[in-house]
């Protein structure tokens, strides 16, 4: 180092307080990414961690900061989409259905999956008593209930052509209404369910088996978390 450079050194450390000052690596930047990325990671749990609210339980969050606000509004009992879960789970293990009948929780609800040849016969859609029988325990759920329910019928891709279902599509949601229309003559509020046909546009599984045809014939009925 030249004489000139060591002079210049010691006139900065003598404005410094004498303490060398620090060099930059050229790296600080680092510490403020990593930050950045520990957040952005941090809200995108917070996210999925919050996919699968169930509202009843938002709502009931929502009482209880009401109530400590002095707020004196009288207390509904509500049933959560948990609660109806296991409900729909004992009913079906009561009746041995478990392969029959599947039950999913998803951010749009609660869904019960049932195998058309559970629910109807060959290209028919008159209900069964074996499905009459599983919905008949699930109707004072479904009645103190405050979601919407849809009913959804879906067929495998074998095409239909009969005077009553000209295409999978009536079969479908003629499916859908025949468990609506029993579901209401039990008592459920028809102001709350939806019945929609889908034919066999939204397989579960291919239509190249005939297992895989028997998992798409199926009547989903969801109870749903928002609509």
């Amino acid at each position: 180092m030249s004489e000139e450079a060591v002079k210049k050194r010691s006139q900065s450390n003598k404005r410094t307080g004498g303490a060398p000052q620090a060099e930059s690596t050229g790296d600080e930047w680092l510490t403020t990414f990593a930050d950045m990325m520990t957040l952005l990671m941090t809200f995108f749990v917070l996210l999925f961690s919050m996919s699968t609210i169930d509202p009843v339980k938002l709502q009931q969050f929502g009482e209880s900061v009401g109530t400590r606000e002095g707020s004196t509004k009288p207390k509904e009992k509500m049933v959560s989409l948990s609660e109806i879960s296991r409900e729909v789970q004992k009913v079906i293990a009561q009746q041995d259905l478990g392969s029959m009948v599947q039950v999913s929780m998803t951010s749009r609800g609660v869904t019960m999956g049932i195998a058309s040849d559970l629910a109807f016969g060959v290209g028919s859609a008159d209900l069964s008593g074996s499905i009459q029988d599983f919905l008949d325990r699930l109707i004072g759920t479904m009645q103190n209930a405050t979601y919407n329910i849809a009913v959804e019928g879906h067929t495998d891709d074998v095409p239909i052509r009969s005077a009553k279902f000209p295409s999978n599509w009536e079969l479908s949601a003629s499916r859908a209404t025949a468990v609506i229309r029993f579901l209401v003559g039990q008592g459920v509020p028809a102001d709350k369910l939806q019945a929609i046909g889908y034919g066999d546009t939204r397989p579960k599984s291919g239509n190249d088996t005939e297992s895989g045809r028997a998992k798409n014939r199926r009547v989903d009925i969801t109870f749903l978390a928002i609509g």
